[in-house]
């Protein structure tokens, strides 16, 4: 009888063990060494079981083996043979029988968390693709060859399926009517890098433009091999409209249309420093109209502003694409010309002077024909600043003006003139100086009430001299302490002046006074504390101090504006809306005010006894007035015909020489 071959411990294999008890060790039946399941089962005794099997001689049937230890009880069952064998074992099964009360706890448990970790996985699943598809946003996944391998149930205003398994830039490339970098998209994605707000502009079918971003992040396995992209879209049209609204806003004049002097300044330190970086030749023009203001006087600002938008748009259609045209403020423009020579500059701005000179413009049969004045002055390397150039060019079309409007003058490097004016209004404008030197003085101007109230009202007037007694005329030295930026001193000055006067300039302190400001102030934070501060220091009532502030300045930065107003008008202090009808936008802006006054625009006062329409524009301003619980106060109240008429129309106050000329205050010893 021929024996079996020995087989060693170590290479005997199970051949089958149960489907419960592959569950329980995570083994397999056809790789798994005995010696191997019995060290996993119990180490120490798991060989001793086995050799005693294989010692035993079996037969056809089968018997159980068997160690015990503690409550747990370890067996074998052989299926034997007649014939006798040395070391061979045909099959074996090996069981667990698990009495030991914590080892069958333990396995409960281990079970539990099994399945509530997978419960927990499917339901985090489930979760994320409802997200996914009900979420405003698309996911997407990409392979290690770049296509798509994923995308969420969010990509039907696409108008596209099918989208998958294709590389992605390829498979946006496709859909129509959609545009982005191709180039760059495809290049950052072979390079494996992140994308970061990658925008995508889609044009659909009903001409609006919908703006996507997408944002993702490449993935890397263990071993930091590429393995895909994994991503989100995100559609921000809303966001993107919002944020050109404001930039618009910001940057442009909203009557005119042309940009506005913060971006016409922007635009202006940009070319010079392009000029002396590269040194380009380039132009600058400062343009004021001539006789505008007659139709202002004559028609309104709702007509003179129809002409500043005809004419604003005349000068625009006239000049390059790359030249820049901003409204400076009032009827004054800037023109910025880049890559231009001295000469052709001349040239472009003559053209205009024609060009504005052609133009009729009537109203009311009346025809009314303006003109334009043009200061030229070259941009060179050694410019100082925006401000330096702009108060040159301003000179030159003053200049423009004296030798007879409706002409361009040039201000070149030699024009001593010109330079000996420049430095006058420099001095003009040295706003702490003439502090210092106690050349500011205050006057004051009644505005009577038309209908007896027992309040006495008075508005602050501001006068200056110069170094050798003259007075300056307010027209000339406001604009220039505005452009030098020394506008907010003389806010101060006047307000702490009137603030520690008040009682020496009112005994009875039963007089209300109106201080003009500038924006300048209603912007500085550090003006509200100023006046809070000074209010606490002096013995005079909030509630008999007012601030005058302009329609047009408070409509620019109106969100500062009703800032500064708010908080105020909660210490007692009261607030009047100066040139009240002056702009177009009037009414529009006036709910969202919490102004005590409504001072109407004094060009439309001056013409109310002599022309209808502004009698009922008059009356309008008033009933919108009452309806909003403001009072009225109409200025430039010349004569007594127009006070008549005022009260007619039950106007609260009225304010001119017809009534009263500024008169100075009492002086105040140093």
């Amino acid at each position: 009888m021929i024996n079996p071959p020995v087989i060693p411990w170590h290479a005997l294999k199970i051949p089958w063990i149960g489907a419960n008890a592959c569950a329980l060790w995570l083994i397999t039946s056809s790789t798994t060494p005995a010696n191997q399941l019995t060290r996993d089962i119990i180490p120490k005794y798991g060989p001793t079981l086995l050799q005693a099997e294989l010692q035993t001689k079996t037969g056809l049937s089968f018997e159980q083996k068997g160690v015990k230890i503690g409550n747990t009880y370890f067996w074998a069952q052989l299926a034997k043979q007649d014939t006798r064998f040395t070391s061979a074992i045909m099959w074996l099964i090996v069981c667990l029988c698990l009495e030991s009360l914590w080892i069958g706890a333990l396995l409960i448990v281990i079970y539990r968390c099994h399945n509530q970790h997978t419960y927990l996985l499917q339901e985090n699943e489930k979760r994320y693709q409802d997200l996914a598809t009900l979420g405003a946003d698309l996911f997407w996944e990409l392979d290690k060859d770049l296509k798509i391998s994923y995308l969420s149930g969010n990509f039907h205003y696409l108008q596209c399926e099918g989208l998958e398994g294709q590389a992605l830039g390829q498979a946006l490339k496709t859909i129509s009517n959609l545009e982005a970098n191709w180039e760059q998209l495809n290049e950052r994605l072979l390079q494996h890098q992140p994308l970061e707000n990658f925008t995508l502009r889609l044009h659909t079918s009903n001409t609006t433009l919908r703006i996507f971003k997408l944002n993702a992040h490449p993935l890397f396995d263990e071993h930091h091999v590429f393995q895909g992209y994994r991503g989100l879209q995100r559609e921000i049209t809303e966001e993107y409209n919002l944020t050109q609204t404001i930039a618009y806003q910001a940057a442009y004049d909203p009557l005119t249309g042309l940009i506005n002097r913060n971006e016409f300044d922007t635009r202006l330190r940009q070319a010079i420093q392009r000029v002396r970086d590269r040194g380009i030749q380039s132009v600058l023009g400062y343009l004021d109209l001539d006789q505008f203001k007659i139709v202002n006087d004559t028609a309104g600002h709702l007509i003179g502003d129809q002409l500043l938008t005809e004419l604003a748009q005349l000068l625009q259609q006239n000049i390059r694409s790359s030249d820049s045209l901003g409204r400076l403020g009032g009827d004054e423009f800037g023109l910025l010309l880049e890559g231009c020579s001295i000469e052709q500059g001349q040239k472009l701005s003559q053209h205009l002077v024609d060009k504005i000179k052609d133009y009729q413009f009537v109203w009311r049969g009346r025809q009314f024909q303006v003109g334009v004045s043009i200061g030229l002055v070259p941009i060179l390397g050694d410019a100082s600043n925006v401000i330096d150039l702009l108060s040159r060019a301003d000179l030159a079309c003053y200049k423009a003006k004296d030798l007879g409007r409706g002409r361009v003058y040039l201000a070149d490097q030699n024009d001593t003139e010109l330079d000996r004016q420049h430095l006058e209004l420099v001095h003009i404008a040295n706003i702490p100086q003439a502090i210092e030197e106690n050349r500011f003085y205050l006057m004051e101007q009644p505005i009577i009430s038309l209908l007896n109230d027992s309040y006495q009202h008075v508005e602050i007037l501001l006068r200056l001299t110069d170094e050798n007694g003259n007075i300056v005329q307010p027209n000339l030295f406001i604009p220039m302490a505005e452009r030098y930026g020394m506008i907010g001193l003389i806010d101060r000055w006047v307000v702490k002046t009137v603030l520690t006067n008040y009682h020496h300039y009112y005994p009875e302190a039963n007089t209300i006074v109106a201080i003009n400001l500038s924006g300048s102030s209603l912007s500085d934070e550090r003006f509200t504390e100023f006046v809070t501060q000074l209010l606490q220091q002096s013995a005079m009532p909030a509630e008999r101090l007012c601030f005058e502030i302009t329609e047009t300045t408070t409509i620019s930065q109106l969100d500062q504006a009703l800032k500064f107003i708010n908080t105020l008008k909660k210490l007692g202090i009261r607030f009047a809306l100066d040139d009240f009808g002056s702009g177009v936008s009037s009414f529009g802006y006036l709910r969202r005010l919490p102004v005590d006054y409504l001072k109407i625009d004094g060009d439309l006062i001056r013409n109310i006894d002599e022309e209808e329409y502004i009698r009922t524009i008059v009356d309008m301003v008033n009933q919108v007035a009452i309806m909003m619980g403001m009072k009225t106060i109409a200025e430039f109240a010349e004569n007594d015909a127009i006070l008549e008429r005022l009260r007619t129309l039950n106007i609260d106050y009225a304010q001119g020489y017809g009534i009263s000329k500024p008169r100075p205050l009492p002086s105040i010893s140093a």
